[in-house]
């Protein structure tokens, strides 16, 4: 907003300042609904990923939803094609435009497992959603207690969602807590018998297809029952209900990490920088493995990087990465990327360096790595004390300020 539109607002009478006031209101959410469009990943032949996004000229953001975690990119144009990566992760859109309206292509996930998973997406001008039921979000409980059928196992997850009544697009936002780190930051809305929620950030294209029961007296919801697809690649079954006092516990038995757990550690690494790290006699020490493809690790990265002005002095943090892709090079300009986007004060280190093999030849004592992140506390002595592995990010509300509490206290442990 310019000069003259302050001056000319403060000149007008309180009445007229108002007025002035909402037309301006006005015009932002109108041109907000000019530019939105929907985004949609064609899973497989009946299941789409769909969320609305903001579109302009140079630049689109995703998703659309005013109070969620939102990822904003450049668009590169050339003709009648355009491309954009989203997020820190390795990933790309090549789309054509067909139509003023409508856009079409495919999204590329790189470095998952050496593969390239190529999901064809569309994009077209939309409206905001009319068929959703403000009510039933309103009384949507907060917190459940979720039950996830994978292939074969059955796991405890909790979710943690919120409401909120924004003017255009009213949603609902919140995320999935499993042992293994969380799904990331969901949002979507709720029909008269169904729940709708998806998050998509270029690493997690996930969508949630449930269905909604209601109790006959109360007329709230008392249970879901639906499918998690995990882009086209996973598919899970899952049951819910409500439950106030959810919580999940991610510590692990350290002899599922190393093969010995009564060692101290002598190595001597080097980072990405080709700067040699050595283990602090004076410290207690936090190995993170991780990886640049894995959101929960970034969120573990984000508060550890937070943290690490005030830990430093007695606690050294390393973080080892397991990257997919055997190109070492590569593996090493992705860290390199990472690190500097996610402003990463400690060291990290490729975590092989004979062509990033799978075998962790550079730290003998590990014995496997169970989910990304682990992450393992060593006290002075340098013994391990504990070992987590997940995440629960901001999305996951009150599941996250226990993590935070959990970590706070894994810290105090290893400082004794």
């Amino acid at each position: 907003m310019n000069n003259f539109v302050v001056s000319k607002c403060f000149s007008l009478s309180h009445k007229e300042r108002m007025f002035f006031l909402l037309c301006i209101l006005f015009f932002f959410q109108t041109h907000a609904q000019n530019n939105l469009h929907q985004l949609k990943l064609h899973l497989n032949d009946s299941v789409y990923l769909i969320t609305p996004i903001l579109l302009e000229q140079s630049k689109i953001t995703v998703p659309a939803y005013p109070k969620s975690i939102q990822n904003t990119a450049d668009i590169e144009l050339k003709k009648d094609s355009l491309s954009f990566s989203i997020s820190i992760y390795e990933n790309r859109f090549l789309l054509k435009k067909q139509s003023p309206r409508f856009i079409s292509g495919t999204w590329i996930k790189y470095s998952s497992g050496n593969k390239q998973y190529k999901i064809p997406v569309t994009i077209e001008k939309t409206t905001p959603h009319s068929n959703i039921d403000i009510q039933k979000m309103k009384d949507f409980p907060s917190k459940w207690k979720i039950k996830i059928q994978a292939q074969n196992k059955v796991y405890d997850a909790a979710g943690t969602f919120q409401f909120y009544s924004n003017a255009s697009l009213p949603h609902i936002t919140g995320s999935i807590a499993t042992p293994y780190g969380d799904l990331g930051n969901m949002n979507g809305y709720l029909t008269q018998d169904s729940l709708f929620l998806s998050v998509f950030n270029g690493s997690f294209a996930t969508q949630i297809y449930s269905k909604v029961f209601y109790n006959h007296l109360s007329d709230k919801a008392d249970s879901l029952k639906g499918y998690i697809y995990y882009g086209n690649w996973d598919v899970e079954k899952f049951t819910a209900m409500p439950d106030k006092n959810i919580d999940l516990k991610n510590e692990i038995p350290l002899q599922s990490i190393f093969s010995d757990t009564a060692f101290t550690l002598h190595h001597t690494w080097t980072d990405i920088d080709g700067k040699v790290i050595r283990i602090d006699t004076n410290k207690a020490i936090v190995i993170q493995m991780m990886g640049t493809w894995c959101p929960n690790c970034a969120d573990e990265s984000k508060l550890f990087s937070e943290w690490y002005k005030n830990l430093f002095p007695n606690v050294q943090i390393i973080a080892l990465a397991v990257e997919r892709t055997y190109d070492a090079q590569k593996a090493i300009a992705l860290l390199k990327q990472y690190k500097e986007k996610l402003n990463i004060p400690y060291p990290v280190v490729l975590l092989s360096d004979k062509n990033n093999a799978s075998s962790f030849h550079l730290f003998p004592e590990l014995l496997k790595i169970p989910a990304f992140p682990t992450t393992v506390y060593f006290n002075k002595q340098h013994t391990p004390i504990r070992a987590t592995i997940g995440f629960c990010g901001p999305s996951t509300q009150d599941l996250y300020i226990k993590t935070q509490e959990n970590i706070q206290k894994n810290i105090q442990k290893i400082l004794e």
